[in-house]
């Protein structure tokens, strides 16, 4: 690639929209609220987090013997392994003939930075895939990934009631539960009568029709629902329940969606390179280019802060 003169009102504006691109990210990334993003990272791609284990609380008479744990710890790995370019290039043909060029170049960079919010929202989404697939994931007594056991693996509300408990068992925070669901899982919610009867609701008309301009959709068993269109449509599996209904053998077909019911800290991630962009002008092309990296790790953190529901 030749480099030859560097555009200086490129760079000028690469330099607002480098700003641009960052503020939306931090905007408008739902689940990101729900990872725990590392801001000191090491030399290297690989982080290793130590976890501590719990303190016993033991009986005490006075003057007896006291009784010393030795610390344990174990060990979190988190790696750096998304890394993603997208770009775009402005011909100089299309700047000499265009009369909307710089608005094209504007609506270029807000393409490439929704190209970005998606791919980043899609790798947390995706990260339901640390539990472990055709298995319940049972924690303190109470599976953490089922089959929605309505009429052909429709969602219920007895399923998010199940997700509370889960989480309830495990002793998650309530002030921050959200449950991601596809529009047509949200949609399936929104018709059961006793979520919508306002005189059980108190009136809530959010829990009907939502609110403006907002992906939010209501609060539902302890939940407040979401609607994602980047959710996991997994391969089929086969859930043996444990509890509660034990027993209960329940299959769902592939293209089913992976609901998420997301707790505190549920995920962690580190930013190594946040999305920057750079510009120069090519000769062998005759074009202004933009051009942007970015590159982070994400994982499930916290396995008791994610409860998922698969639904047709």
């Amino acid at each position: 690639m030749a480099l030859d003169t560097v555009n200086n009102s490129s760079l000028v504006r690469t330099n607002v929209w480098a700003n641009e691109i960052k503020d939306v990210l931090q905007e408008e990334l739902m689940l990101d609220s729900h990872v725990r993003w590392i801001t000191e990272f090491p030399d290297g791609d690989t982080l290793n987090i130590p976890t501590l284990s719990e303190m016993t609380v033991r009986n005490y008479s006075e003057g007896g013997q006291i009784t010393l744990d030795d610390p344990t710890t174990g060990n979190f790995t988190l790696t750096i392994d998304k890394y993603y370019q997208a770009g775009f290039k402005i011909p100089e043909k299309f700047r000499h003939d265009s009369f909307y060029v710089q608005q094209a170049e504007s609506n270029f960079v807000q393409k490439l930075t929704r190209a970005l919010l998606e791919q980043k929202e899609s790798d947390v989404a995706n990260l339901q895939s640390g539990q472990t697939a055709s298995n319940p994931n049972t924690i303190n007594g109470i599976d953490h990934r089922f089959v929605a056991t309505g009429a052909a693996n429709v969602i219920t509300l007895a399923d998010l009631q199940k997700a509370k408990y889960g989480m309830d068992k495990s002793s998650v925070l309530r002030g921050n539960r959200r449950m991601f669901a596809d529009p047509s899982v949200t949609y399936q919610l929104q018709q059961i009568s006793n979520v919508i009867q306002q005189d059980v609701y108190g009136g809530n008309a959010h829990v009907k029709e939502g609110m403006n301009g907002t992906a939010y959709v209501g609060r539902f068993a302890g939940f407040d629902l979401f609607e994602s269109l980047f959710l996991d449509s997994g391969t089929a599996e086969t859930i043996t329940a444990t509890a509660p209904n034990a027993g209960a053998l329940t299959s769902v077909a592939a293209g089913s969606y992976a609901n998420m019911g997301v707790g505190e800290e549920a995920f962690i991630g580190a930013m190594r390179a946040m999305p920057d962009m750079d510009a120069w002008y090519d000769n062998n092309t005759r074009s202004d280019v933009y051009h942007v990296t970015m590159r982070y790790g994400v994982k499930l953190y916290r396995p008791e802060s994610l409860v998922v529901i698969i639904s047709d």
